[in-house]
């Protein structure tokens, strides 16, 4: 199967490269492509990703293909846009706190190389092609409905078992592909490796999903959104179901404020819940692992607000539980806060280096002892306790400048919010925030019709 979607995405590329619409085929793979999918030619070489391929293509595409050029020599610091200088600012500490580290580890190389390629020169890229007002829509859309299609994907994966991403998995890239079971169903992750990442993505996603509904009115983005919230269940994901449940309230209260669009909202997430409610209903009573499941998901989420309902209850067999972390997944990330304790103590300004949880150099506090820390499941652990206060101040920047970018218009808010939720329970997904961070800059200063 490898080989087949690889000829696929070959011929796609031609297509795309050749027709001049290589954004909507490159931005997609680079959110959904999952990073062990590679080429391996023999053993003496590492594996080539494919992702990072497409990177090499894009850059040569948006050369070819440029709109705007830089010259060095007309820039002036004046006329920067602060979103500018702030971005600029991140990438400026961000290298400067692994090159601390260059002598010592080898992934401080690597992240270097990483921020530079992945995230500069992507930004440069985007800029130099500079897409206008109705090729940001078509993007807009096909994030939305390659993201629907992965929503199905997920709900299939965890009530089948069947994981159609392994296909693609190449050893030796570095990453994870495991699979996690709970409450007797398979926690989705399709190709982001881990349910957390999963569940994050489809958060990620929903305030695009709305956006497009509220700029066409069209049903189907209505189906997106039950398909993203009945995704998010099926990872398994506790934390992300709170955060569904805070980014519908948000918009209720803040993006929404006229009353008519109150009550259109309200209507159409109470159309939302009551579908997928009769859809859980008839699900549950078909199947005894569907009700468990669901039933079991209600029930792990009110232990999280103080409850201390029995998970094993009702399992259609013995050797079905609820799975890892029955009662620590906020215990788990909030033990992780201590790693910025003791990397303050060790290394206040320049961390521990990039990659020291895989290094095992990271502590965590808990039961009177040190324990070593294996993983990083806070986006701020993950910045401090691998860069120090240089590394954490950058990523502020950059946050700041995408706070600046949305906040000239109220329907893009959530974006910056669902980010900021993110990365309370997994570590920073940067595609998404360099892929949202370059539309906003494309919107605030590219566009005559500010209204987008």
């Amino acid at each position: 199967m490898i080989i087949s979607f690889s000829l696929i995405l070959l011929i796609l590329n031609i297509i795309f490269f050749v027709k001049k619409k290589y954004l909507y085929l490159f931005i997609p793979c680079m959110l959904f492509l999952p990073g062990y999918y590679g080429i391996k030619l023999n053993s003496a070489f590492p594996v080539i990703n494919v992702s990072r391929i497409m990177f090499i293509v894009f850059f040569i595409y948006a050369f070819i293909n440029k709109r705007n050029s830089i010259n060095i020599k007309n820039i002036s610091i004046k006329h920067i846009p602060k979103e500018v200088l702030l971005i600029f600012g991140y990438f400026l500490l961000r290298i400067l706190s692994n090159l601390y580290y260059v002598g010592t580890y080898g992934q401080s190389v690597k992240t270097i190389l990483l921020i530079i390629f992945e995230q500069l020169f992507f930004l440069i890229a985007f800029y130099l092609i500079w897409p206008t007002r109705d090729e940001l829509l078509i993007l807009t859309k096909t994030i939305v409905w390659v993201a629907t299609a992965f929503f199905i994907l997920g709900f299939f994966e965890s009530i089948t078992y069947f994981k159609i991403f392994d296909a693609l998995y190449v050893p030796g890239t570095g990453y994870l592909n495991e699979r996690y079971y709970r409450l007797g169903l398979l926690r989705s992750t399709t190709s982001f490796y881990m349910p957390g990442m999963f569940a994050n993505m489809c958060i990620l996603v929903l305030p695009l999903i709305i956006y497009m509904y509220e700029l066409s009115r069209q049903k189907r983005y209505l189906v997106s959104v039950g398909l993203c919230i009945l995704a998010v269940i099926h990872s398994g994901s506790r934390a992300n179901i709170f955060y569904l449940i805070f980014i519908f309230i948000f918009y209720f209260l803040y993006i929404f404020r006229q009353r008519e669009k109150r009550i259109s909202f309200l209507k159409n997430t109470v159309c939302i819940l009551a579908g997928l409610f009769i859809f859980i209903m008839l699900a549950s009573a078909a199947n005894p692992y569907f009700r468990y499941f669901y039933g079991g998901s209600v029930k792990s989420v009110l232990n999280e607000i103080g409850f201390d309902f029995d998970l094993s209850e009702g399992a259609p067999a013995d050797d079905i539980g609820y799975g890892e972390n029955y009662k620590s997944g906020s215990q788990s990330r909030t033990r992780q806060l201590t790693g910025l304790i003791y990397t303050a103590r060790n290394n206040l300004f320049f961390g521990l280096g990039s990659g020291a949880q895989n290094r095992g150099d990271v502590r965590y506090y808990w039961d009177g002892i040190w324990h070593k820390g294996i993983s990083y499941d806070l986006g701020i652990v993950q910045i401090f306790c691998d860069e120090g206060v240089i590394g954490l101040i950058g990523i502020t920047l950059l946050l700041t400048s995408f706070f600046l970018l949305c906040k000239n218009n109220r329907k893009h808010i959530p974006l910056i919010v669902m980010y900021l939720l993110s990365t309370l329970n997994t570590a920073n997904m940067f595609s998404f925030l360099f892929v949202y961070i370059a539309m906003m800059l494309a919107y605030n200063y590219n566009l005559s019709d500010s209204d987008f």
